[in-house]
């Protein structure tokens, strides 16, 4: 268990440096294929247009076949997309590539809740799915100050190219040390239940509220790992290097809010066996702090106030990132691969619309407080569409 955890974890740190290595590179990038803020939200819609067409795909895949050989072909298309990135010369196949990178990296999360499943008991559950997350915030805690000074000193093709090795690594690790259950637990409608069943999973009003507020997660989340380098460029003028180490902070807050909030989920969890109130509640709360912390960015003037509301946004964002897995396996034990999917879907959603809409709103006003005020409410709508419609603990069971 401890070894698929290990890998787990790991396979979010690598997935989520590309992320980072890509909002660092903005400006070079821009330079190189001469495109505006538009064109480059373009690349980042792109990237989660891949994603987004094989996150349902890998969940109903991961159910029938088993997470080694799912996650094997998803990280070999991440690393040759990767690859390819760092060597391509026209901003067309740049676009391609990015479009193959998402569908490598859509496959992460479904596996990691599936694999998580698998492994561990449900009474931990919450904290170790947070444990495993730190991968996320921790790539941009330790990408922010690596990838400033590495693309100042080798460029961002180099930089690409190295960080493609590190996926190849990683894959030879799935393949020599994951393993799947002795034993797959069958689905109550058949084999073809996890197949079958996506649709029934659409209509269930608890996964709709939870991808959606998962869905307003994701808008914080790609604003920081796409647009941060990009705002203090803009806005108030700072250099890269100097970019890296503000970036540390709203990251390394969310590691520490995501440890604290997995294990308060799982205690209450366990006292209570309540997933509203040891999930959901939680859920709601820190979105709606976080929300509260963006309206306050669209007003700044100084870079200072600027970082302080990042970080207490990011990090309340982020903070109960764990739980919204573990509604996923506490309600859908035999189908967690596809109702992750379908939550991841919604989460690429907004991979897939939020960049080039930031970049637009950017270019048309010059700023970005028009984004922030919509960003924020965006995560608000989410907080309170878990209030009135995510009842975990009312209607039939979900298994």
């Amino acid at each position: 268990m401890w070894t698929i955890i290990v890998l787990v974890g790991m396979l979010c740190l690598v997935n989520y440096l590309d992320r980072v290595v890509i909002s660092f590179a903005i400006e070079p990038i821009r330079r190189d294929f001469g495109v505006d803020n538009t064109g480059f939200g373009l690349a980042m819609t792109l990237f989660a247009a891949g994603a987004i067409t094989i996150n349902l795909i890998s969940g109903l895949l991961l159910d029938r076949f088993g997470v080694r050989v799912v996650w094997l072909v998803g990280l070999l298309v991440w690393t040759t997309a990767m690859f390819m990135l760092g060597v391509v010369e026209y901003w067309w196949l740049f676009l391609v590539f990015r479009v193959g990178l998402g569908l490598g990296e859509g496959v992460n999360f479904p596996a990691m809740n599936r694999a998580i499943r698998d492994w561990v008991p449900p009474r931990h559950a919450s904290k170790v799915t947070a444990a495993c997350l730190i991968g996320v915030p921790g790539a941009f805690l330790i990408g922010g100050p690596l990838f400033g000074w590495l693309i100042s000193e080798i460029g961002w093709r180099s930089t690409f190219k190295i960080l493609s090795a590190a996926g190849f690594v990683l894959m030879l690790a799935i393949l020599i040390f994951y393993r799947n259950p002795m034993k797959t637990s069958k689905n109550s409608d058949g084999d073809n239940g996890a197949a079958g069943s996506w649709l029934g999973l659409l209509k269930d009003p608890t996964l709709l509220a939870t991808s959606w507020s998962f869905f307003g997660f994701g808008v914080i989340l790609y604003f920081g790992l796409t647009w941060i380098p990009g705002y203090f460029e803009q806005t108030f003028g700072e250099k890269l290097a100097t970019i890296g180490w503000f970036s540390t902070l709203p990251w390394g807050l969310a590691i520490i809010l995501m440890q604290l909030v997995g294990w308060w989920s799982d205690a209450r969890h366990r006292r209570s066996g309540d997933s509203r109130t040891s999930r959901v509640f939680l859920i709601l709360v820190f979105q709606l702090l976080a929300a509260g912390c963006f309206i306050p960015l669209a007003f700044v003037t100084t870079p200072w106030w600027a970082v302080a509301w990042l970080t207490l946004g990011i990090g309340c964002s982020m903070a109960p990132n764990a739980p919204y897995y573990s509604i996923i396996s506490d309600l859908y034990r035999e189908r967690t691969g596809a109702a992750t999917g379908i939550m991841i879907t919604f989460f690429s959603a907004s991979g897939l619309l939020m960049p080039v809409i930031v970049g637009l709103l950017t270019d048309i006003n010059g700023s970005f407080a028009a984004a922030f005020i919509l960003m924020a409410s965006i995560v608000a709508s989410g907080a309170v569409g878990m209030f009135f419609f995510a009842k975990p603990n009312s209607g039939p069971q979900r298994t």
